[in-house]
């Protein structure tokens, strides 16, 4: 099964949800992130887009799945906000360089992708980027090593980026978490 079909399966078995709550990394750090076009990375149903777009941001999000993009779009008119909702499937996309202040991804993992992240921040863009670390696999899902990162592997991968705030945690007893803000550095 493809992954669109994979992931209209998963969204179509539940529920449309309520607002649903933007992420707690994203809501503590929103203070200290750069204004202006933020992208969001597989954003599901749009909570995490939507916050955003009620902070200022001209938002663009992409998902692999239609029925994650529509109900996105329905959460942004809900609540009278604009979003770019997009389906499109990240692992043949090719992001724009130097076109974006922020980026923003939670919970996929996509390691070909990263070095695209930095590209496309423009000089002073940060990322913020949370996703499980290879403790999850131990404890909850998922288990499979291709959506978990080794120890310092986020680190290394944005290298190129000032790290302003980095964590590897145990969260809730039960979630292992790598959570990561950079700074595309401005050139003097």
């Amino acid at each position: 099964m493809e992954d669109r079909e994979r992931w209209n399966t998963r969204y179509a078995a539940r529920a449309a949800p309520g607002r649903g709550e933007p992420n707690a990394f994203l809501r503590k750090y929103i203070r200290m992130l750069p204004r202006g076009r933020a992208l969001e990375l597989a954003m599901g149903e749009g909570a995490n887009a939507v916050f955003l777009a009620e902070h200022g941001y001209s938002v663009t999000g992409i998902d692999v799945s239609d029925i994650a993009v529509e109900r996105a779009c329905h959460l942004a008119r809900h609540v009278g906000v604009a979003l770019d909702a997009r389906r499109e499937d990240l692992t043949s996309i090719r992001l724009p360089a130097n076109s974006y202040e922020l980026v923003v991804c939670f919970y996929y993992l996509q390691r070909d992708l990263l070095p695209q992240v930095v590209t496309t921040l423009r000089p002073g863009g940060m990322v913020l980027y949370e996703t499980f670390a290879a403790e999850q696999g131990l404890t909850g899902q998922p288990v499979n090593p291709a959506y978990l990162l080794a120890p310092n592997e986020l680190l290394e991968a944005f290298r190129a980026l000032r790290i302003r705030v980095y964590r590897d945690v145990i969260v809730e007893g039960s979630r292992a978490i790598v959570s990561l803000i950079g700074e595309k550095m401005k050139r003097s």
